[in-house]
């Protein structure tokens, strides 16, 4: 019944057709970063970087920075970490010696792993031996692992390593029972390097390397490298708040770090650490112009119910379509719905119910909804498909996972594979489009079904 009914007014509901499939690949394009975007944030980053503090500091030759100077530092380090343990509310202190080791460092490499002749790529942490990395972080061993502390005394001689659940996934299949299992790890940080022999000497709990991305497969090195700073990451005690400790301890912090050949000059907030990060990867921008069009789109599409139910559909249809292909929608379902007038009119003198008529005006709205929903996905489904490579991401992901590219088995989650992927954002992008049009059609649809009979019948 309500498909005769549509194909009965097919010239009056081509237009809305029409715009409703294209409005659909629209929405496709200005919704699915956004939706992405929104994803990545939501993930835990997985450690309580509410307790941690990011202090920056650099080595010093009469007044400048020296990498002589920084030999003669760097044999300082664990002393200043000894001596800021100590402090008032600190729980624990570690020194990176790169900033590129740090575990939310926009910049990071990739490291080729193999196990079985399968070959996968995973991201790369650098520590520092014997300095408290693990439980400053407060990174979490599971089960069957060595602990946090005895993980963080690993050196670079032993050709060990730390695999986060994830990563331990990727390469072993399985996160459980790999510790002492061996591995090779290719050297100059491409596969075909020189390989190593390496042993699995624990598992961690996943954490997010990054906010705008899901990566978790991480491989944790200790790391000998030295560059021209300090970067000392603080943990504090429960219940103390960063930014607070700071404004009452940062003179505290300096003067105890300070000697004739290293200064600290920056001393942050780790939340501070990461949001830098993101702004000079210029991805908080890149976020929010996401949601902006999202939001933007989202209002544009629903502003055509005021006024426009006095409007003729020659007139809608020529000013809403050029200007904004959304805001036609609904003000075309509303008009279309207006015309309707006396034929809901005479249904009614034939005892049709009012709650009978708006059920059936509804009904037509969402089957044409659903129907062109369906045309304008599959037509997208061409466009979409033809960006992914056979691993199953797509290639304007790649943004979001910065130079990070997983192997198959890795990072598994529904942003990631392309029919999980394109089916939730189809699934969102219906429900935006049904309720567009359920709500086009019902504002008039109780004006109409509401008025008396005789008055309709005259329209």
């Amino acid at each position: 019944m309500i498909v005769k009914d549509i194909w009965k007014r097919k010239r009056e509901k081509v237009w809305l057709f029409l715009e409703l499939i294209v409005i659909t690949i629209v929405a496709w394009v200005v919704i699915d970063p956004a939706v992405v975007n929104l994803y990545y944030r939501s993930l835990p980053i997985g450690y309580d970087t509410d307790r941690l503090i990011y202090i920056e500091g650099k080595a010093l030759y009469n007044g400048t920075v020296d990498r002589d100077a920084w030999d003669v530092a760097f044999e300082y380090l664990p002393k200043l970490i000894n001596r800021l343990k100590p402090l008032d509310g600190v729980e624990n202190a570690y020194c990176h010696k790169s900033p590129y080791s740090t575990i939310s460092a926009k910049y990071y490499s990739n490291e080729y792993v193999c196990y079985e002749q399968d070959t996968i790529t995973l991201a790369w942490v650098g520590f520092t031996s014997d300095c408290n990395f693990f439980e400053t972080y407060g990174l979490k061993p599971l089960s069957g692992s060595p602990s946090a502390e005895e993980l963080s005394r690993i050196d670079t001689e032993s050709n060990q390593a730390v695999l986060s659940e994830s990563g331990a996934k990727a390469l072993f299949g399985t996160a459980e029972g790999v510790v002492g299992k061996h591995f090779q790890r290719f050297y100059y940080g491409y596969k075909g390097g020189e390989a190593h022999d390496f042993t699995v000497a624990g598992v961690v709990a996943d954490v997010q390397k990054l906010r705008y991305s899901a990566v978790q497969s991480i491989i944790y090195l200790p790391n000998d490298s030295r560059g021209m700073g300090a970067y000392i990451i603080i943990r504090l005690k429960k219940g103390i708040n960063p930014a607070k400790y700071i404004e009452e301890h940062a003179q505290d912090i300096q003067q105890t770090a300070k000697t004739d050949f290293f200064r600290i000059n920056k001393i942050m907030t780790y939340e501070e650490f990461i949001h830098q990060e993101e702004l000079e990867d210029k991805k908080p921008q890149e976020v929010n112009t996401n949601l902006t069009l999202a939001i933007f789109f989202l209002i544009n599409l629903s502003l055509a119910v005021i006024g426009t139910v006095w409007l003729q559909a020659k007139l809608t249809l020529a000013i809403f379509f050029l200007i904004n292909l959304s805001l036609a929608v609904i003000g075309t379902v509303w008009l279309q719905a207006k015309r309707r007038t006396e034929e809901c009119g005479v249904r009614r003198t034939y005892g049709a119910s009012k709650l009978r008529l708006l059920f059936s005006f509804l009904t037509e709205g969402a089957l044409l909804a659903t129907i062109a929903v369906v045309i304008g996905c599959v037509i997208y489904l061409n466009y979409a498909h033809s960006g992914f490579e056979t691993d199953g991401i797509h290639e304007t992901f790649k943004m979001y996972q910065g130079n990070y590219n997983p192997g198959p088995e890795s990072d598994l989650t529904w942003v990631n594979h392309f029919w999980p992927h394109y089916l939730i954002v189809s699934s969102i992008v219906y429900l935006i489009i049904l309720c567009t049009v359920l709500i086009g059609t019902t504002i008039p649809a109780f004006k109409i079904i509401n008025s008396k009979i005789t008055v309709a019948l005259k329209d």
